[in-house]
């Protein structure tokens, strides 16, 4: 995750990801983060907010398994976004 806490919630990124795909899948994780990086047009090593945007759309779009997985982490990240977003407008509002 990144460093990008808040409140003690890290954003999830590209590494949660694969472990949540790791731990769905166990041996076969490995082919299938392949084949989802290769659908969202990524190798892995990005670090950006938008990389784990990409993956999303390519795991929603996969098999129901891995849709869902991908949903889970959507709602995690929107949720991490707003309170973000809520954290920011106190702390701006108290100054």
């Amino acid at each position: 995750m990144t460093s990008n806490a808040v409140d003690g919630v890290a954003r999830p990124d590209l590494a949660e990801a694969r472990r949540a795909v790791e731990r769905i899948y166990g041996p076969q994780a490995s082919g299938i983060w392949s084949d989802l990086l290769s659908t969202a047009r990524l190798d892995g090593s990005e670090t950006g907010p938008g990389a784990i945007e990409q993956l999303l759309d390519a795991m929603r779009s996969a098999a129901p398994v891995t849709a869902l997985c991908g949903e889970a982490l959507a709602i995690r990240v929107a949720s991490h976004d707003r309170l973000s977003q809520a954290y920011e407008l106190m702390r701006s509002s108290a100054s």
